[in-house]
């Protein structure tokens, strides 16, 4: 979890793995595994291998239809990021 991040009401899984500083400039990884600086995450489970990038505003609750995308679904106001999925920078859920 990074920098001045808030994390409420969250169920977090963590990563089966992680990488190396070599393999992140080898392979330029943008949004490392976690959840990245100033994030706001609220009424949600994350799963397994998922990647937050920086400034990412989740705020699960009833004001949030049930919906679903490739890398989250909301159910109930939960939201559900799923596995292996990637957030990128300045989402806002």
């Amino acid at each position: 979890i990074g920098k001045q991040s808030t994390v409420l009401n969250t169920y977090m899984m963590g990563n089966d793995k992680y990488e190396s500083l070599k393999d992140i400039e080898n392979n330029k990884i943008q949004v490392l595994l976690g959840i990245g600086d100033r994030c706001y995450i609220n009424n949600c489970i994350i799963d397994k291998n998922v990647r937050i990038g920086d400034d990412v505003r989740i705020n699960g609750g009833k004001h949030l239809k049930d919906a679903e995308t490739d890398t989250y679904l909301i159910k109930d106001g939960i939201v559900v990021i799923k596995k292996g999925a990637t957030i990128e920078k300045g989402t806002v859920i």
